[in-house]
C-alpha cells in the first residue's frame, strides 16, 4: 500500500514541508515516485518517520538523530535503545537546568514588575529610576526572598506570597532532586490543591522523601507536605496555593 506525502504527514503528525526537509538533509531517503510523479511512501517509511519524529519531539539534536536513524536501520532494538538512553539523559539534565533557570527568571521578572509599577508619573528617566534598575541583581545578592506569584505584583495581605529563598544554582539542584524522586513514583493522583505521589515503599526512599520535604519547607514555606508511611505504602501529598499550581506540576509531575 502506498501513501502520498500529505497522508504520511497526517499519520506522523508533522508538516509535509518537514518531511521534505528531512529528505533534503539526508535523514530520510527520497521515496519512490509513482507513475503520476508523486512521492509514494510505504509502511516501513511511515514507521521510520514516526521513530524520527519521536526523537525530534524529545529535543534530540539533528546530528544525534542522524546517528539514531543509522542504528535504526541496521541494529536491533536493544542497541538503539541503549544509544538513545544516553541522549535522553543529556536532554533530561539540560531540561532540569532550564526549569531552575526559568523559575529564577520568573522570580526576577516579578520583582522588576513590582518596581516598575512604582515608577513616577512625571519626569524623564535617570539614575535611580525603576527603568534603570530593572537589570538582574549581582550574583552575590541573589540569596534573597523573591516573589514567584502569577498574580498581583504586590499581593494583598490575605494573598499568599509564593517565594523561594534559594539562589539560581541551588534552585536548579533542588529541581533536579525533586524530579529524580518524582521519577520513581509508581502513581500520581490529583488531590485538592496539589498532587499525591505513590512510591514502592522502602526505608531509604522514605528517608529521602522526608529529607527533601523538610529542605523544601525551609526555603519555600508555601508548600505543604504530608508523608504517609504504612505497611506496603509510601505516599507523599504535596499541596500549594492556586498561584503555585504550575510550579507543583513542574516539580512533581501531573496526575495521571
Amino acid at each position: 500500500m502506498g501513501y502520498r506525502i500529505a497522508e504520511v504527514a497526517e499519520l506522523v503528525g508533522v508538516p509535509a514541508t518537514t518531511l521534505r526537509y528531512y529528505e533534503d538533509i539526508g535523514l530520510l531517503e527520497r521515496p519512490a515516485r509513482g507513475g503520476n510523479g508523486y512521492r509514494t511512501y510505504d509502511d516501513a517509511d511511515v514507521a521510520r518517520l514516526r521513530f524520527l519524529s519521536a526523537a525530534r519531539n524529545l529535543g534530540i539534536p539533528l546530528a544525534d538523530v542522524a546517528d539514531l536513524m543509522t542504528a535504526y536501520d541496521v541494529e536491533d532494538c536493544a542497541t538503539v535503545a541503549h544509544q538513545m538512553v544516553e541522549m535522553v539523559a543529556t536532554r533530561l539534565a539540560e531540561t532540569r537546568t532550564r526549569i531552575g533557570d526559568l523559575v529564577a527568571l520568573a522570580a526576577h521578572l516579578q520583582s522588576v514588575d513590582a518596581r516598575l509599577a512604582d515608577a513616577p508619573t512625571a519626569g524623564g528617566c535617570g539614575e535611580g529610576c525603576p527603568c534603570a534598575t530593572a537589570a538582574p541583581a549581582p550574583l552575590t545578592d541573589r540569596r534573597t526572598r523573591v516573589p514567584l506569584t502569577r498574580g498581583p505584583a504586590v499581593p494583598a495581605p490575605d494573598v499568599p506570597v509564593i517565594a523561594c529563598s534559594l539562589d539560581a544554582g541551588s534552585m536548579a539542584d533542588r529541581v533536579s532532586d525533586w524530579q529524580a524522586l518524582a521519577g520513581r513514583a509508581v502513581r500520581r493522583d490529583q488531590i485538592p490543591g496539589g498532587v499525591a505521589l505513590q512510591f514502592a515503599p522502602s526505608p531509604e526512599l522514605a528517608q529521602e522523601v522526608a529529607r527533601l520535604a523538610a529542605a523544601e519547607q525551609s526555603c519555600c514555606g508555601f508548600f505543604t507536605f504530608t508523608v504517609r508511611l504504612a505497611v506496603g505504602e509510601l505516599r507523599l501529598e504535596v499541596g500549594a496555593p492556586d498561584e503555585a499550581a504550575d510550579l507543583v506540576t513542574a516539580l512533581f509531575g501531573a496526575a495521571a
